[in-house]
């Protein structure tokens, strides 16, 4: 099994959402983050930005306007 930490953020660096994620959706503009231990980070108006596989994390950004 794979798990990414999720970011908010220009670069990976940035705040952290979730340390160990599971799963990541994109609905209408929020992006619903689940972890391994059934946390559930809900982040409005944002969009996935990049996932690396390689290094386990994903990006997140938040939308303009």
């Amino acid at each position: 099994m794979c798990l990414s930490k999720v970011f908010m953020g220009e670069k990976a660096e940035d705040k952290i959402i979730i340390e160990e994620a599971l799963r990541v959706v994109e609905n209408n503009g929020t992006v619903e983050v689940y972890s391994i231990f059934g946390e559930v980070s809900k982040e409005e108006d944002c969009y996935i930005k990049e996932v690396d596989l390689e290094n386990n994390y994903i990006l997140l950004s938040r939308k303009e306007g």
